[in-house]
């Protein structure tokens, strides 16, 4: 199924993606064929990331693919839904997995608008909850589809440092 995938979306043969749909459904796979076949550890990570999660990668949600292209980045991206299109029942001439496929072509992923100052004039200090604040902040934007919005961004970042705030 991955070589039609290949052909039908006029995409390169890539031997990691083939040994990655062929013989790695779970992390514990990738594992095995890193120390079986000793392979390098960055393709021991590319297939990791193949392994993990591709049975919830679908066209049908817009939203989570434009979050899961900028967790994973353009190449990390297009492995996991070249493997989820492969194991799905769809034909390879699928329209809606073939937009899904270029995903990373028509959109960039935006880069997270938010630094440490702005929480620090929210008045956290530099430590634990400094972190957290961001971390809550990045998966609120994320969940709102990266809005671009200052006050919507500026409404993240309030509802962060309230969460982590010690009281």
């Amino acid at each position: 199924n991955m070589a039609k995938v290949e052909a039908a979306a006029s995409v390169q043969a890539d031997a990691m993606q083939r040994l990655g749909a062929l013989a790695a459904r779970i992390p514990e796979d990738a594992e095995r064929l890193w120390q079986r076949l000793r392979l390098a550890n960055a393709e021991r990570e590319r297939l990791n990331s193949m392994s993990e999660g591709w049975w919830r990668v679908s066209p049908a949600d817009d939203k989570g693919a434009r979050a899961l292209l900028y967790r994973l980045g353009p190449e990390r991206f297009v492995d996991r839904a070249l493997i989820a299109w492969a194991r799905s029942s769809e034909t390879a001439h699928d329209p809606a997995w073939r937009a899904l496929l270029g995903l990373p072509e028509r959109w960039a992923a935006p880069v997270f608008p938010l630094k440490a100052a702005d929480f620090m004039k929210r008045g956290l200090t530099p430590g634990p909850a400094l972190g957290a604040a961001l971390h809550e902040a990045e998966e609120a934007w994320i969940a709102a589809d990266f809005p671009t919005d200052q006050r919507a961004i500026a409404a993240i970042a309030d509802a962060a440092a309230a969460e982590v705030r010690p009281m």
